[in-house]
């Protein structure tokens, strides 16, 4: 069985940027103005003098656990002060605006509130929750849409957002639109109270995308499943649902693909005759997501297919082929995959570096080097990125994950291989044929 790594596994930059420093103070200067104790005490007292214990009770308590996400690195600043730097502090940690006051807010004003005021949308409480339920549909649906994909949106930008909650209620939306931008959300969630409603999506909803959504979120529990995180019962489940979309010549081209990515992460031996159906499909999505789900399989015996695709006159069939490489640690093909961070389209420039970070390696640090120089400020960005992450894992002195052979990506025989790979022994990358030098990139 293939060994699998988890999506999160690659070392994410977390760096977050500083809070603003005191104002009026030199910068290493790290005490407070002389009578700033006494204000902060005076406020504070004067504040909760019109509260009563309850109220006291649950300001203090909040005030605790920001404190306590904060941590030691950041400072007061005062009220009045003019600074773009105040724009770094998270909303998730700013006071929240009452959860009822925000619905009805929704609902009757011609305006929409500020983006941080809908941060009160996160981490619900259980009252909020039902808050939120009865009143979500009375919300206009434009409105809906637009709240909803604002705050998936910053899900990747701010650890401090919790949408479950919300996201929850919304995938109960008369809106087909709604329901998919929740599920899109909770695509990382994986808790195993999900997989349920995404199987049902996946076979009942009577809208495409929806249905397309969901198969890709149960990608994560196929994932869990082969990395035994997950009842291995639960995990059939999830992939009896996408093997009955596969296998359902009706269902859209978008749907079913989105099945293949998902179930690519199975180790069982005919999803590789899956992969093969989809990518000599005469269907160029269906291709690209075959090859998709060649690096997500983590199976080194598709090396040699998805190097050629780093020719395709198709420009996300070359990025895709990029980072399908990048997981699949070819690293032969360090070189092709540095060409590509010449090519015109920026989207397989980005997907160059990215599997460069993965493949590791000298060809692949010192390309990327030079892309730190790139006039690209988010090619360079990415560059650093891809170097951090080549450190992370020693990449860089040589250590090699797959354990890549010296024959360049020699298929091999397994006595259980299916059928299809008998004839593929002894075969190489430079066998595998190329695209024609004058047909025409997309």
């Amino acid at each position: 069985m293939p060994k699998h790594r988890k999506n999160g596994q690659n070392k994410k930059n977390e760096n977050k940027p500083q809070m603003p420093r005191l104002p009026h103070q030199d910068a290493d200067d790290t005490g407070a103005p002389e009578d700033f104790d006494d204000e902060v005490s005076a406020a504070v007292a004067a504040y909760f003098s019109g509260l009563d214990d309850t109220d006291q009770a649950t300001v203090a308590a909040e005030v605790r656990r920001l404190l306590d996400a904060l941590g030691d690195n950041f400072v007061i600043t005062g009220q009045d002060d003019e600074d773009d730097d105040l724009d770094v502090v998270s909303p998730g940690l700013r006071p929240k605006v009452p959860v009822d006051q925000l619905m009805q807010r929704l609902i009757q004003d011609r305006e929409l509130p500020p983006i941080v005021d809908l941060f009160a949308l996160s981490d619900l409480a259980s009252p909020d929750v039902e808050v939120v339920r009865q009143q979500w549909e009375l919300v206009d649906v434009d409105r809906r849409r637009h709240i909803l994909a604002e705050l998936v949106a910053l899900l990747q930008e701010d650890i401090d957002l919790d949408l479950a909650r919300l996201l929850r209620v919304a995938l109960g939306d008369s809106d087909a639109q709604v329901r998919q931008t929740a599920i899109t959300g909770l695509w990382e969630d994986g808790a195993v109270d999900l997989l349920g409603p995404f199987v049902q999506f996946l076979a009942n909803d009577p809208d495409e995308g929806v249905r397309a959504a969901a198969a890709t979120g149960l990608g994560a529990y196929i994932l869990a499943g082969e990395l035994d995180e997950l009842d291995s019962a639960l995990a059939m489940r999830a992939e009896e649902a996408l093997l009955a979309v596969l296998n359902n010549e009706m269902e859209p081209v978008e749907v079913r693909r989105r099945a293949l990515e998902s179930i690519a992460y199975s180790g069982e031996a005919g999803v590789r005759q899956l992969i093969e159906d989809g990518y000599y499909s005469a269907n160029e999505a269906m291709r690209i997501s075959a090859v998709f789900a060649m690096g997500r399989s983590a199976d080194v015996r598709w090396r040699g297919l998805v190097r050629a695709e780093l020719r395709s006159p198709s420009a996300e069939m070359r990025a895709e082929a990029a980072i399908s490489c990048g997981e699949l640690g070819a690293t032969n093909a360090a070189d092709d995959i540095s060409a590509l961070l010449q090519d015109r389209d920026e989207r397989v420039r980005l997907a160059a570096i990215l599997a460069l970070g993965h493949i590791g390696g000298s060809v692949a640090q010192d390309a990327l080097e030079t892309m730190l120089l790139s006039d690209n400020p988010i090619e360079a960005e990415a560059a650093d990125a891809a170097l951090e992450e080549m450190q992370f894992f020693d990449q860089t002195d040589g250590i090699d994950l797959f354990e890549e052979t010296d024959e360049e990506d020699e298929f091999e025989s397994d006595a259980d291989d299916e059928e299809w790979y008998d004839d593929l022994d002894d075969v190489l990358d430079d066998d595998l044929g190329e695209y024609e030098d004058d047909e025409e990139e997309s």
